[in-house]
């Protein structure tokens, strides 16, 4: 079949294409026929090798976790018929959305959104697991709670406004000035060019959604309001996230060891520090999927890219100004 993959770690100069051997599903795997395939920034982390050490790759190594695709073949008693629609967020240790086709475990696995196209969809499972878990997870968000959502014009900041607004929020959201009318659209009640603007002004917040960090981090956890809850996205994840993707308590506390000092931070203000990791779950993107054809949330894919562009993708999403998601159709 053909596929998308990297030949070692490293830069853009690892990414290719061409034939690989079809993947064999296991006992409780799905084999489906992909449509598409979404692309996520945390790729670009793996690719130069930065997670090798968790999630150690053989090459040639077909990437991707985002997918959606049709059925091709199920086990018995899976609740899953070849011809289902479906989609998925791969486990992160066994990528391979970009290739014809692809093996997703049984409990990962859900119909896909029937209101939304295969590109739509596979734009879909990083990003709404991602703030499935943290707003219902980690911050509890509640109707009527001010929340600031960072990047607001990117693929999880496109998701998290019409999630938060779902769920009864009063959103802010922060872009360049070129994103103002889109994350308004959207349904953010408040936008904020980040470049002519502080965010801080906005504030205080109940909740601080923040798809950036650095050094955005200390000044969300600053505008927080008692009782206010800060979730970071990027290279904050915190013990409890860690314990939950398997690693033991002792080994959890270790790799947490950076942001000790913002949980102390947020502690002061006595508000809470929230650093999760995405789990795949297929029984969340069912009801990430009701929600979606309620018509409370839609996707927002920007470009779509083949199997064989798969670097020129990587180059735009790290250029960190996308609108939306970008995709992989096969």
């Amino acid at each position: 079949m053909r596929a998308a993959y990297i030949t070692g770690y490293g830069d853009n100069s690892v990414v290719s294409a061409g034939q690989v051997a079809d993947p064999v599903p296991g006992p409780n795997d799905v084999l489906i026929d992909v449509r598409a395939a979404g692309i996520n920034p945390v790729e670009i982390a793996m690719r130069q090798g930065l997670f090798h050490a968790a999630f150690p790759f053989s090459f040639p190594q077909v990437m991707g976790y985002d997918v959606a695709g049709v059925v091709a073949a199920a086990p018995a008693g899976s609740g899953f018929e070849p011809g289902d629609e479906v989609y998925a967020r791969l486990p992160n240790p066994r990528p391979g959305a970009y290739a014809e086709r692809a093996v997703v475990p049984v409990p990962l696995l859900a119909f896909k959104p029937k209101s939304l196209s295969f590109e739509e969809s596979a734009s879909l499972p990083t990003v709404a697991l991602t703030t499935w878990q943290s707003f219902i997870e980690r911050a509890r968000i509640k109707s009527g709670e001010r929340v600031l959502i960072q990047a607001g014009a990117g693929g999880v900041g496109a998701f998290a406004i019409q999630l938060a607004k779902h769920m009864g929020a009063y959103v802010v959201a922060t872009g360049g000035a070129s994103s103002q009318g889109f994350m308004t659209k959207l349904g953010a009640d408040r936008v904020i060019d980040y470049t002519h603007e502080a965010f801080e002004d906005a504030g205080p917040f109940d909740v601080v959604y923040d798809g950036v960090c650095g050094p955005l981090t200390e000044r969300g956890i600053d505008s927080l309001r008692s009782g206010g809850r800060y979730v970071g996205l990027v290279r904050v994840a915190d013990a409890q996230a860690y314990r939950e993707i398997g690693l033991p308590a002792p080994v959890a506390e270790q790799a947490a060891a950076s942001v000790r000092p913002f949980i102390e931070r947020a502690n002061a203000r006595n508000a809470e520090f929230h650093g999760p990791l995405t789990r795949p779950d297929g029984a969340q993107l069912a009801e990430i999927a009701a929600v979606v054809d309620s018509g409370a949330i839609r996707g927002s894919v920007s470009t779509t890219y083949a199997l064989d562009q798969l670097g020129a993708a990587y180059e735009a999403l790290a250029g960190g100004h996308t609108r939306g998601k970008l995709v992989i159709v096969p």
